[in-house]
């Protein structure tokens, strides 16, 4: 028996994708974990480049906050992006805490 990833919708005669979305949840999940997950790619490369303090913080924000969207969809078994949102979370975070003490 069929059962989506994301809205746990089972059935003999549910059809899920190749990565166990239903059809109604396949779009949007896949929009939604390529958003966030390019919103993570891109301000990676803002908070590598930043100089200034507040420039690093604010990419920090936006990529700590990608991440824990994504880590949701971790959580029930799907491919997010790489390195995995969990990995960024922890990694990210810990630079945060970094700048914070300086």
């Amino acid at each position: 028996m069929a059962k989506c990833k994301s809205c746990d919708k089972k059935g003999l005669f549910l059809k899920v994708s190749k990565v166990g979305l239903c059809k109604d949840c396949d779009p949007r999940v896949t929009e939604d974990i390529t958003t966030h997950s390019n919103v993570i790619y891109e301000e990676m490369h803002v908070f590598e480049r930043a100089v200034e303090t507040p420039e690093k913080l604010e990419a920090l924000d936006k990529i700590l906050a990608a991440a824990k969207h994504l880590v949701a969809y971790e959580d029930k078994g799907l491919e997010t992006c790489s390195p995995p949102a969990k990995l960024v979370l922890d990694e990210y975070t810990g630079f945060k805490n970094d700048l914070a003490k300086s």
